[in-house]
């Protein structure tokens, strides 16, 4: 603490010195007025007394061009060009945006479309394999004896596979039909046979025959 004491007063004591110093020469050539004081006393302490940083600032921004009506004009137009160049990016981004759009749309529409002709087609050909099976089932029942296939056939309507056994019949010719409809003698077996012919002709009303041949009456 005593080194930085004694350094500072070594500082203000040399100052001193060299302002009496300067003061000094100057009295000793005739130099020495107020303004003259004044300067050495700013100049020692960093003060710049007569304004040359001022002076070099004013003539920096003299060098800088004062812009013309001409610059001012252009530089607006590149302004303005600049900003129409955006909003034309920004149209054409737009416009691409609403055409993929539009190509996405049209995707999920074919895939939809896709999608319905593969449902149908699916279920056509379940019906189709369906009613194979059915005809088949039917050779195998037309050549049975009239009581056996009276016989599969209420098997299947106790199974509840009454729509089946209304194909089938349907598909029968008229005297394989007749014969095998005959077994249906009892009470129970009468009531089966009216719910099988209503259901056989409220088809026949509606739509051909799934084997393409005329069903005969029984």
């Amino acid at each position: 603490m005593k080194k930085l004491v004694s350094f500072f007063l070594w500082f203000c004591a040399a100052t001193f010195l060299a302002q009496i110093c300067i003061i000094g020469l100057a009295a000793f050539k005739g130099n020495v007025d107020r303004n003259t004081i004044s300067q050495v006393i700013g100049l020692l302490n960093g003060i710049d007394i007569q304004g040359e940083r001022l002076k070099k600032a004013l003539i920096s921004s003299r060098a800088v061009p004062t812009p013309t009506y001409q610059d001012v004009l252009e530089q607006k137009t590149d302004a303005l060009l600049q900003l129409d160049s955006r909003s034309l990016s920004l149209e054409n981004y737009k416009r691409q945006l609403d055409d993929r759009q539009r190509e996405l749309q049209k995707q999920i529409k074919d895939f939809d479309q896709r999608r319905t002709d593969y449902l149908a087609a699916n279920d056509k050909s379940q019906k189709n394999a369906k009613a194979e099976l059915l005809r088949e089932v039917q050779i195998i029942v037309e050549s049975l004896a009239p009581e056996e296939a009276k016989a599969q056939l209420s098997l299947k309507l106790e199974k509840g596979e009454k729509g089946d056994v209304v194909a089938i019949i349907r598909g029968m010719a008229a005297d394989k039909k007749k014969k095998i409809l005959g077994e249906f003698t009892s009470k129970e077996d009468q009531e089966k046979l009216s719910e099988i012919l209503s259901e056989i002709q409220r088809i026949d009303e509606k739509a051909p025959d799934i084997a393409g041949a005329t069903p005969g009456k029984p």
